[in-house]
């Protein structure tokens, strides 16, 4: 569900997470990789690793090597990991997307055996839920074991209108009804003794104010550069490396801006990517965000952000089902789901998963 935010399943009354609040498991958050947007986001509960070494870096950015740019691309073979469905089709056991980040394509040659796209933000989680109840209604030798599907969460009204409007909230009780109606049909099938949902956000969402203009900043000290901007942090590819110094100095002028060169990243950040990452790294924190041009509507609500330091990053992490004892755990990471998944596939965990075992029974 994207952009639902840690706290959101407590506001259910009487919808999806309530039950899941009562009957099964549910962690205090699920704390996102960073950059905390949708593309890395969604890559890392696939492949288990973070962005540096998945190499989706923001839901746009530019490859050095490559000289190409990526932008809410569809293609797969832009992620640098094998992602779990491919881990899985490799070992003869079937899988099912519907709008996943990055599996629209084969990657790498290997196919979904179901696959929904291309992406569209007006299909509605009806229509997704009778797909996933079709691919559970097939025989055992056709059924997919795993299924992984997008919905609409609150992401893009929290987006428009901010945290504070009662209309995300509303938006959220929309979905809490759709996760009932799926658990309902679920049940209705009898396939509870047997299946396994587990219920995730890509990031949560937090209120801005200040947008700081980076391609400005650079041509007012007449630095060219190619810039690859999230909300949070952006990338500076110099056209002329003799620029390194007086470009930090040029942005270090705007007392929001966190500003280092490629080689002075802190590691545990896991945002230096061989070629993906620029020259200097700018960073940001709420209530700014960084952006290429001014906006005459701008976002009131954003993400991306670190979640070390910003805790309305954190997203949710819930299990029901097959296999799910009921009870409340502590934070769990992003990078945790794919292993957990496995786990419970009882498939063996390939050795680049960066992630643990999130323990559900």
């Amino acid at each position: 569900m994207d952009g639902l935010r840690y706290d959101y399943p407590e506001k259910s009354q009487s919808g999806g997470f309530s039950l899941l609040a009562s009957e099964g498991l549910v962690a205090e958050s699920l704390i996102p990789v960073y950059q905390s947007t949708t593309f890395p986001t969604h890559v890392s509960m696939a492949t288990g690793v973070h962005p540096d070494k998945h190499g989706i870096m923001h839901n746009s950015f530019y490859d050095k090597v490559k000289d190409d740019s990526y932008s809410y691309s569809p293609e797969a073979n832009w992620i640098q990991i094998k992602p779990i469905w491919a881990y899985l089709e490799e070992k003869n056991i079937k899988t099912a997307t519907y709008f996943w980040v990055g599996s629209e394509t084969p990657w790498n040659g290997i196919d979904i055996t179901y696959s929904k796209f291309p992406f569209s933000n007006s299909v509605s989680e009806e229509s997704k839920i009778d797909q996933i109840l079709d691919w559970l209604s097939l025989p055992d030798d056709e059924k997919p074991r795993l299924i992984m599907s997008w919905w609409h969460g609150i992401d893009s009204v929290a987006h428009k209108y901010g945290m504070k409007d009662k209309r995300v909230l509303k938006k959220f009780i929309d979905q809490d009804q759709h996760l009932l109606n799926l658990i309902d049909r679920i049940k209705a099938r009898r396939l509870w003794d047997k299946l396994t949902l587990i219920v995730v956000s890509d990031h949560g969402m937090t209120d801005i104010s200040n947008l700081i203009n980076i391609k400005q900043l650079l041509k007012q000290s007449e630095i060219k550069a190619k810039t690859s901007l999230g909300p949070a942090v952006g990338h500076i590819f110099l056209e002329d490396k003799n620029d390194l110094k007086r470009a930090i100095e040029a942005l270090q002028k705007n007392k929001f801006l966190k500003v280092k060169s490629k080689d002075d990243i802190h590691k545990d950040l896991k945002l230096n990517h061989p070629t993906r990452t620029g020259d200097i790294v700018v960073f940001t924190k709420s209530p700014n965000m960084l952006v290429s041009r001014m906006n005459n509507d701008p976002p009131i609500g954003m993400h991306g952000y670190n979640p070390e330091v910003n805790k309305d990053m954190e997203g949710i992490f819930l299990a029901y089902g097959y296999k799910i004892k009921p009870n409340k755990i502590g934070k769990v990471h992003q990078v945790d789901v794919a292993p957990t998944i496995l786990n419970l596939l009882q498939v063996e965990i390939p050795d680049y998963m960066e992630g643990k075992v999130i323990k559900l029974d």
